[in-house]
């Protein structure tokens, strides 16, 4: 009988009933942190609006946006990869293959993200210098923690994926926003907290203190048996297979980033894009709540496809519909009641943002309702469909961010992320309905031929 999450035999032999079992009761729970985590970083970015000279909250937005893009290069995909490919070695009972990847994984992610921030450092100091235009230092400030937040964003996936989705979360969403809360919280208090360069090492240390706590959670998460055994490495099979994920994830990001940096670039009015990233920051909740929720359903699904469970495939994904869409709906609702109010809080002039927050919050809902089809669709080795529409959302959302951005500043960049994620969600969910058809009827198709060979027999 294989070892479960916490290393005791587990009575279905397998990761997916518990992790079922925790996706039906969990979800909720875990859509609770993530509100605790939106809240802790929300008083944050209301600290830093009153507290900051607009500049400095302009290049503190604009770095968070760059290296929230750059984070998710830097994870090569692998961390997606690990809620597909541990589930699947653990049933199996190969443990070698899973301390393998964990330390491959940990391994190229650590170098390659290294070499990452230093080019990012050496171009943008290039460009800048060029253009004769300012320095973006707290750029270069998060770039040099820029492997530490690659390492700590895999090492929660690999804590997921091993069944340790609570504690995983828990870091995630509470530790590292907490901390970086009170490392704000103790600069203002001795009177440190006077530049966007101060905020990003902050920011940096927070992610330090996170990677410490998931690396012993990830590291005792998995069974004895993973931590003793001989490591198999499969390193160019692990790449391949997490290149479809990086893309994805890579361009998902540029999406969600673009409105942003295209303002830095288009307009000299730095309110402009320090009151789009507040709307964006608001306006995108409900992405955050269905990406915490992912976290339970995703690993199970994995083991279904491996199994062909189709029935309790689509009990599952039916189960998450049901709760993203009712926070979903919820969501939308206090943003429409009480969005212009939550603005104000930053100040005044944020209000102006309202328009385009609403805007944002309905691409934000299609996000958060469909975004487990690429994952489903990867896991099928749809990677090429997964491509083609998400290409097709991005290209979308930077032609028009970029026009009407132009005519009309942060409302326009606002359109440009909604429709780039509405054509791009709902193309995946009707590819997802598709291919969950098709192998309905095969298996319904097979279910019949046995029973027929067993009725002639």
């Amino acid at each position: 009988m294989n070892a479960g999450p916490t290393g005791q035999p587990d009575r279905s032999d397998t990761l997916a009933g518990a992790q079922a079992r925790n996706a039906y009761s969990h979800a909720l729970g875990l859509s609770g942190l993530a509100l605790v985590n939106f809240l802790l970083l929300y008083l944050v970015n209301i600290a830093l609006a009153r507290k900051l000279p607009l500049a400095d909250f302009d290049d503190y937005s604009v770095a968070l946006s760059i290296i929230t893009v750059l984070s998710t290069v830097a994870t090569l995909g692998l961390e997606k990869y690990a809620l597909r490919c541990i589930p699947v070695y653990w049933e199996r009972g190969d443990w070698g293959a899973i301390r393998g990847f964990w330390r491959f994984s940990l391994a190229t992610i650590t170098v390659f993200s290294c070499g990452l921030a230093a080019c990012l450092s050496l171009s943008l100091e290039f460009v800048l210098a060029s253009r004769g235009a300012d320095a973006h230092a707290a750029v270069v400030m998060l770039a040099a923690f820029l492997p530490v937040i690659a390492a700590a964003l895999f090492l929660v996936e690999v804590a997921t994926a091993a069944g340790a989705q609570i504690q995983a979360v828990v870091i995630y969403r509470f530790v590292l926003p907490a901390g970086f809360f009170v490392l704000i919280h103790a600069a203002d208090q001795f009177d440190l907290l006077n530049s966007a360069i101060s905020v990003a090492l902050c920011y940096g240390l927070s992610w330090l203190l996170a990677l410490t706590a998931v690396y012993h959670l990830s590291y005792h998460s998995l069974a004895p048996d993973v931590r003793h055994a001989r490591p198999t490495v499969l390193g160019a099979k692990w790449l391949g297979r997490s290149a479809p994920f990086l893309v994805n994830s890579g361009m998902l990001s540029v999406i969600a980033s673009s409105g942003v940096i295209a303002l830095e670039l288009l307009f000299t009015s730095e309110s402009v894009v320090g009151t789009y990233a507040v709307a964006a920051h608001t306006g995108t909740f409900i992405v955050l709540l269905a990406n915490t929720t992912n976290r339970f359903y995703l690993p199970p699904i994995s083991l279904y496809i491996e199994r062909r469970d189709w029935l309790e495939m689509q009990r599952l994904m039916r189960h998450r519909l049901a709760v993203v869409g009712g926070l979903a709906a919820a969501f939308l609702a206090a943003i429409a009641l009480y969005g212009e109010v939550v603005l104000g809080w930053f100040g005044p002039d944020f209000r102006d943002a309202y328009p385009a927050l609403c805007v944002l919050s309905v691409g934000a809902a299609i996000n958060a309702l469909f975004s487990d089809s690429p994952y489903f669709l990867q896991f099928l080795k749809q990677e090429r469909t997964v491509f083609l529409t998400t290409g097709l959302g991005l290209v979308l959302n930077l032609v028009l961010t970029v026009l009407l951005a132009l005519r009309f500043g942060a409302l326009g960049a606002a359109w440009g992320y909604t429709v780039g994620m509405g054509v791009l969600f709902l193309a995946q969910r009707l590819a997802m309905g598709r291919q969950l058809e098709i192998h309905w009827r095969q298996a319904a198709a097979a279910t019949g031929a046995s029973q027929g060979a067993v009725e002639r027999s």
